[in-house]
């Protein structure tokens, strides 16, 4: 029980009833979904600070889209969003008939691609070019400090220079 003000001074008992529907029940678990909700992050990209439009990420040649007016960045997009909204395996859609009517044979909680498999080859190359892409940025930190401990040493030596001269 609850108590309003309609009035200044004039409070009244109100009762709040919630009904849970199954309905509702279900969105609110993630489980449905609208067929084809990738097609609405076409034609959305990302931008740096200075609102220039990132270079999309290749994908790999065995990662191939399915359905009307699929491209590789709503299919990045729909993996992207997979990876990051559920915690079950991502397989793609795994029915060949997907291909010919892909609306009758969706299957919702997979983003709109052919099934495929991942080998331990697949991971090792990824391990190496995360290993790559971390030497870079190693080099590149350190070569931002080397330059910015060079550049606080300038300083400190032009404030000595003109403490000395006054």
């Amino acid at each position: 029980m609850y108590l309003r003000t309609y009035k200044v001074g004039v409070k009244k008992e109100i009762c709040i009833i919630k009904k849970k529907t199954p309905l509702n029940q279900e969105m609110r678990n993630g489980s449905v979904f609208p067929l084809f909700w990738e097609k609405r992050l076409q034609g959305l990209s990302a931008s740096d600070v200075s609102e220039q439009i990132i270079k999309s990420m290749e994908l790999p040649k065995g990662l191939q889209g399915v359905g009307p007016g699929n491209n590789d960045d709503t299919l990045l997009s729909a993996v992207a969003s997979a990876l990051h909204t559920s915690s079950a395996p991502i397989t793609g859609q795994l029915s060949a008939a997907v291909e010919k009517n892909p609306a009758v044979w969706l299957n919702t909680s997979q983003p709109l691609c052919k099934a495929f498999i991942v080998t331990d080859d697949d991971i090792r190359k990824q391990e190496e070019r995360v290993q790559q892409v971390r030497k870079k940025l190693e080099e590149a930190l350190m070569a931002d400090i080397l330059s910015r401990a060079a550049d606080t040493t300038k300083d400190l030596e032009v404030e000595m220079d003109n403490g000395d001269e006054a």
